[in-house]
């Protein structure tokens, strides 16, 4: 086989790469005709088409022909084969392309074409606006509601409004149900007869009824102002009733409904009550407490001297003139036993918002009984071994000191001085005399010598 383009220099290169013998150049028989001597043109190609020819058709150019279309096979299947490879990567990153884009070709295919894409956003603005306009009107609603719900705190619960309703409605549940027990009982009550002589005067009212009532709803008042029972009981429970168990029996001047009365008692003591308010009283006696409608001056003249172990009055003091008062405490001091005690609580005026809030809001009291008048009164009344306690101080008022390290030395000053104030101003707001008449050898001494 020959190539016609193939020129000396690649069929040596050839041959050397096959392995193949050049044959010998054959001398070139130079034709008589030349004149000037030059080989006759044609004369090389000629020659080498012959050279390869013999090449070819000879066992071992037939062999390295073979190679070389072997090798060229080769390279050019390799080449095939990467770019169908690299084909094949470039038609899968296309595929993986086209599949991430064909949720959004769905939805677009959903949406239809971009006229009803624009329509559908217009509808849906305008629902939202729509809805916008809805919160706003029920929002307006919502505050009308609220209003009026004010409106209706405001006329049920005066000053209190709405979180004052509760308490309202127990006070008229309780005002209720005491009139319901007053008008069951005056029911079964028969009418005296009237006398069949004129001449004869009508009876005169009991001694123990309690003076006449200026209109003032008292019950009513201590029910808002003072505080419910629950939270008041357990309260003077740990403050006096270890004390009380040991000077039995007890009397509860003042008792109100009787719940002191009614908790001593369940925890053992002997107690009984007193007061002038019938309403009240009737209460406790409903619940089977021993407890009496009168005034509590009167019932204490008429018990005998040294009957007592202890007489208790939480917040009545305050209520008595001062004849009265004096009177109360001389009473106490000879209708208790010997080394008997007597418990006074009442407002403390030291504390300047005792003065200008709970003291002033109640009008039935007479005058604020100072720590140091009430110890002296007990004194005079024959009383010894006077204490005094503080309760309920009100620290929520209280100024903070100032507690940071490293503070310079003045702050001395200034904490002392907020320590004062919240003493004098917003002290404890309660106090009791715990006053203990002379045992029986004190008495003795006392005594003067006939």
């Amino acid at each position: 086989m020959s190539h016609p383009d193939l020129g000396p220099d690649a069929v040596a290169r050839l041959q050397a790469e096959l392995g193949v013998t050049p044959p010998r150049p054959v001398p070139a028989t130079v034709p008589a005709t030349a004149a000037d001597g030059a080989a006759p043109a044609g004369g090389v190609k000629a020659m080498s088409r012959k050279a390869l020819q013999r090449a070819a058709d000879s066992r071992v150019g037939r062999r390295g022909l073979e190679m070389i279309t072997t090798r060229v096979s080769d390279s050019i299947e390799q080449r095939r084969h990467e770019e169908l490879d690299q084909l094949a990567v470039e038609v899968a990153l296309l595929s993986a392309r086209l599949e991430s884009l064909v949720p959004a070709l769905h939805a677009l295919q959903r949406l239809g074409s971009g006229a009803e894409i624009v329509a559908a956003s217009a509808d849906l603005q305008t629902q939202l606006q729509g809805l916008d306009v809805n919160q706003e009107l029920l929002k307006a609603e919502l505050l009308a509601f609220r209003v009026q719900l004010d409106e209706v705190g405001d006329a049920i619960a005066p000053a209190a409004g709405l979180p004052g309703v509760p308490s309202r409605f127990a006070e008229l549940r309780e005002r209720v149900n005491a009139l319901d027990r007053r008008s069951r009982t005056a029911s079964a009550v028969p009418a005296p007869a009237p006398p069949s002589d004129a001449s004869v005067a009508p009876p005169e009212p009991a001694r123990d009824a309690p003076a006449g009532s200026s209109g003032f709803d008292y019950v009513g008042f201590e029910h808002r102002f003072r505080g419910e029972s629950s939270v008041i009981l357990p309260m003077l429970e740990t403050r006096y009733r270890a004390l009380l168990e040991q000077h039995q029996p007890v009397l509860d001047f003042g008792c109100g409904r009787g719940e002191l009365v009614a908790a001593l008692r369940e925890h053992g003591i002997d107690a009984v009550g007193v007061d002038a308010d019938r309403g009240m009283v009737e209460e406790a006696q409903a619940k089977g407490l021993p407890v009496e409608a009168a005034d509590g001056i009167t019932w204490l003249r008429e018990q005998p001297e040294g009957s007592l172990g202890s007489i208790i009055s939480v917040h009545v003091v305050e209520h008595l003139e001062l004849a009265t008062l004096v009177e109360f405490l001389d009473l106490a001091a000879t209708r208790l036993r010997p080394g008997g005690l007597l418990v006074a609580e009442t407002p403390n005026p030291a504390s300047l918002i005792v003065l200008g809030n709970s003291y002033i809001l109640d009008p039935t009291h007479v005058w604020p009984l100072h720590p140091s008048l009430l110890t002296f009164l007990c004194e005079r009344a024959g009383f010894r071994s006077i204490e005094q306690r503080f309760y309920s101080p009100a620290d929520g008022y209280h100024l903070p000191l100032i507690d940071e390290p490293g503070a310079p030395a003045w702050t001395a000053t200034i904490n002392e001085a907020f320590t004062r104030i919240n003493d004098t101003v917003f002290g404890p707001q309660e106090y009791a005399v715990v006053a203990t008449t002379p045992d029986q050898g004190a008495i003795e001494s006392d005594r003067p010598v006939s």
